[in-house]
């Protein structure tokens, strides 16, 4: 069986991290915004249809159901987050080529990386600040996805020296298909 010689470069996966980390904590606010939005207006309602009351219904019934999403919002965000890492070190080290070669694309990738995080973070930061709304989601209801957001600037390196370690110092033993001739 012949390989392909080409290496990879697992390090462009941090990008992937930085832009959908953002991007799905950028969504999960706008659904925590909404569950908080349906929660308020459905709470506030007072109508009775017969001898039902439409407040008291939804307290019993969906109500609990967006209230254990509410509570519970963060921390999916943070399993979000730290999924992809986990898949990205996974990945890096059953796709990996051991060429010593590429460790110099993979540091420039880094600082690119690195770049792209600070940028992340300050552009999350204006969105938080943008308003009252905003800066109770992302600083109340997710705070533990916020931090991680707001701290990429470290753990992309961290990551990065992860990645590196298993796909340039971590020898595996090559599988031979067949008998083993000696060579």
């Amino acid at each position: 069986m012949v390989k392909s010689k080409a290496g990879k470069l697992n390090s462009l996966m941090l990008l992937v991290l930085i832009f959908l980390g953002f991007a799905g904590i950028i969504i999960m606010g706008i659904f925590v915004y909404g569950a908080n939005l349906v929660d308020q207006t459905f709470s506030s309602l007072n109508i009775e249809v017969g001898n039902v009351n439409f407040t008291e219904a939804y307290d019993d019934t969906l109500g609990k159901g967006v209230n254990v999403f509410l509570n519970s919002a963060d921390n999916y965000g943070l399993f979000l987050l730290l999924g992809m890492i986990v898949l990205m070190i996974i990945t890096s080290y059953a796709f990996s080529e051991k060429q010593k070669v590429w460790i110099v694309a993979e540091f420039v990738i880094l600082i690119i990386a690195f770049i792209f995080a600070v940028t992340i973070k300050g552009a999350y930061t204006t969105v938080i600040n943008s308003s009252t709304t905003l800066l109770n989601i992302y600083s109340v209801d997710l705070i533990k996805s916020s931090k991680f957001i707001l701290n990429l600037h470290i753990i992309i390196p961290v990551v990065w020296s992860f990645i590196v370690i298993l796909v340039y110092s971590i020898f595996r033993k090559e599988r031979r298909i067949g008998m083993d001739i000696g060579f």
